[in-house]
């Protein structure tokens, strides 16, 4: 990962036994897993719905984003750093005994890859589906059966005309 601006790990924790009832009260795991970081905390905000509870929480160049689903036992935590040197397996650790959460899945992304020239290039491949084969075709024979047509009304025509 030298030659990426940050990380960005996406996690999502199954089987959460963590029981609250507002989304205030993961501060307390928001601010742990800052302090363990040793990063400091300049923000914090609270969000609910009906059926999910969301905390953000913000420093200078890291974010952590927690979506709680009480009814499903799930939360979807994103954590991002511009500082390459964070342990973000680490802050993972202490959300799964915060959450107290039995299963995890985490996905890792490199952010800002700035590696391989080629790789930066956008892609442009283009498919033709099924549908658009069998159009191609049905026109491709209305042509072909429209030209037979007129060369068996007209025999002694070049075909061309």
């Amino acid at each position: 990962m030298t030659n990426t601006l940050g990380k960005h790990l996406l996690i999502d924790f199954y089987n959460c036994r963590l029981v609250i009832s507002e989304p205030e009260e993961l501060r307390p795991s928001i601010e742990k897993a800052f302090a363990q970081a040793d990063v400091k905390l300049e923000g914090i905000s609270f969000f609910q719905s009906t059926d999910e509870m969301t905390c953000m929480a913000l420093s200078g160049n890291t974010h952590v984003c927690i979506h709680y689903y009480p009814v499903l036992s799930y939360a979807a935590v994103d954590l991002y750093s511009f500082s390459t040197d964070l342990n973000l397996n680490r802050l993972m650790n202490i959300f799964k005994i915060s959450l107290k959460s039995d299963r995890i899945k985490a996905t890792s992304v490199r952010r800002g890859d700035f590696g391989s020239i080629r790789d930066m290039r956008p892609t442009r491949k283009s498919k033709v589906s099924t549908a658009r084969r069998v159009k191609n075709t049905g026109a491709r024979l209305k042509r072909t059966s429209a030209k037979m047509i007129n060369i068996l009304r007209h025999p002694k025509r070049p075909p061309n005309e």
